[in-house]
Formats: structure tokens, C-alpha cells, sequence
């Protein structure tokens, strides 16, 4: 995967995916191969100096805490001042045209907002990579289509890496797609060449709904 690059990894449940993910982000150890980012291996790394952003599915935002304060929880735990926190957090919640929520909590958010807020948070960390697990599978359509536009310009700043069984998602937004089954990597290609003349059978027959 090349920096700038939107990469999808479809397939179906169990394939694979978010297992893969977790080892990109630290939290699941592989069995073989070497994760790398900018060309270096970061598997002596934990999770939070890998310079990996994780949107969460579930969101796992802090219920107590402001839309303000969560995107600020991750900058204070890297001892980052309270005026600085502020500063990048704002930024954050411009980026994603959530300044006028600061104070909101959870609670009081869409799940189109929850889920914009969870990639403000993410992005303050300033990582080079962005995973997103099925970041639009709980959300209505219009809110998805908010979601997709905002990864859209994202990917001008930071590379991303999207899990997605929404096979319309993948060929709106990716620019390479990743096709998983059963731990394997089956196929991996410029999405339009594989949506429209995959290399392997089992490509084509999960495109056309045929499995998975």
C-alpha cells in the first residue's frame, strides 16, 4: 500500500479482515510476515507509538466525556499541554465540521456524529496510517454518504486502510480493494480492474453475491 493510497479489504465474514487490521494496529501479534510503515518494520512496537489511527465499529467513545474531551483523552496521554490538547482538538472537530458539538456528549450525537467524532480522535494523534473497521455499517444512508465523502478528502493527508462488506462502498471510494477468503488473500488490484475483471473465480462469484 502506497501513502495516500484508500485501500479496501472486502470479503466475507471470518475472512479475515479486521483480524488484519488488529495485527497493522498492534493489538493482535501475526504469525508470519513484517508489518511496515514508511518502509520500516514496526513489529517491536506497541500500539501506541506504531503511528496507526484506529476507528473503532463499536466507536468506544468515553460516554462522560465532551466530543471536546474525547478527541483531547489521547493527546494528554501523551503528555501533550492543555492549550496544545485544545488547539488540535478544535482542528480536528473543523475537519470534520463538528465545532459547533465541542460540548456535546456521546450520548447527545448522531450515529453519523459519534462516527465522525471517533475519526477526529483518531486523526489528533497526527497517524500515518488510518484503519477503519465497517466505519458506515450502523449508519442510515444519508450519514453514509456524509462518511464516505469526508474519507474522500482524507486520503489527500493520510493513507487508509477500510474494512467494508458493502461491496457498492468499496467501488465508490477505494482506490485498490483487497479481496479476503478464509485467511487467504485472494486478489489484490486497482478496484476498478477488480470489480469489473477479476483475476479468480471466487473474486467474481463473491461480486455477484454468489457467496459470502
Amino acid at each position: 500500500i502506497q501513502a495516500g493510497e484508500l485501500v479496501t479489504l472486502l470479503g466475507p465474514s471470518g475472512c479475515g479482515k479486521t483480524t488484519l487490521l488488529r495485527i497493522i494496529a498492534g493489538f493482535v501479534e501475526q504469525t508470519e510476515g513484517v508489518v511496515k510503515v514508511g518502509g520500516r518494520a514496526i513489529d517491536d512496537l506497541p500500539a501506541n507509538e506504531r503511528q496507526v489511527g484506529v476507528v473503532f465499529q463499536n466507536y468506544a467513545l468515553f460516554p462522560h466525556m465532551t466530543t471536546l474531551e474525547n478527541v483531547c483523552y489521547g493527546l494528554a496521554c501523551r503528555g501533550i499541554s492543555r492549550q496544545a490538547q485544545q488547539t488540535r482538538a478544535r482542528e480536528m472537530l473543523e475537519m470534520v465540521q463538528m465545532s459547533h458539538l465541542a460540548d456535546r456528549l456521546p450520548r447527545e450525537l448522531s450515529g453519523g456524529q459519534q462516527q465522525r467524532l471517533c475519526i477526529a480522535r483518531a486523526l489528533a494523534m497526527k497517524p500515518r496510517v488510518l484503519l477503519l473497521d465497517e466505519p458506515t455499517s450502523a449508519l442510515d444512508p444519508k450519514s453514509t454518504s456524509h462518511i464516505e465523502d469526508l474519507i474522500t478528502e482524507l486520503k489527500e493527508t493520510v493513507t487508509i486502510v477500510m474494512v467494508t462488506h458493502n461491496i457498492g462502498q468499496a467501488s465508490r471510494v477505494s482506490d485498490y480493494t483487497a479481496f479476503l477468503y478464509l485467511g487467504e488473500l485472494v486478489e489484490y488490484g486497482t478496484t476498478e480492474k477488480l470489480f469489473t475483471v477479476p483475476d479468480d473465480k471466487r473474486t467474481e462469484e463473491y461480486l455477484s453475491r454468489k457467496f459470502g
